[in-house]
């Protein structure tokens, strides 16, 4: 777009206004192609995931529960589990994620 690179970033809610704009019901940032994946036997509930993911897309009910049409596959909650319980695949139905090599060569 206007010869611009534009990636998603990881900010927090509190000051980015797309990401508000976004909770608030207007969609300002696309998916990544990827949603998170949770290893149910690998998670403790410590509830770490839940505190970071700024799309409120994770919750903890007895177990820890992704809403796939929340999520937009930042990456935040896998970076922060402390057990290594959650992953990002690749979801079909979503945008197809920016192949950054590609646009590179």
């Amino acid at each position: 777009v206007l010869n611009r690179f534009y990636a998603i970033c990881n900010c927090c809610s509190c000051c980015c206004g797309a990401l508000k704009a976004q909770r608030n019901g207007t969609p300002m940032v696309i998916s990544s192609g990827y949603v998170s994946r949770v290893d149910e036997e690998a998670c403790v509930l410590c509830g770490a995931c839940v505190k970071v993911c700024q799309f409120g897309a994770l919750s903890l009910n007895g177990k820890l529960a992704i809403d796939e049409a929340l999520c937009m596959g930042c990456g935040v909650c896998v970076n922060h589990c402390p057990n290594e319980a959650l992953s990002l695949v690749l979801d079909p139905s979503k945008p197809a994620p920016l192949e950054i090599e590609h646009l590179i060569a």
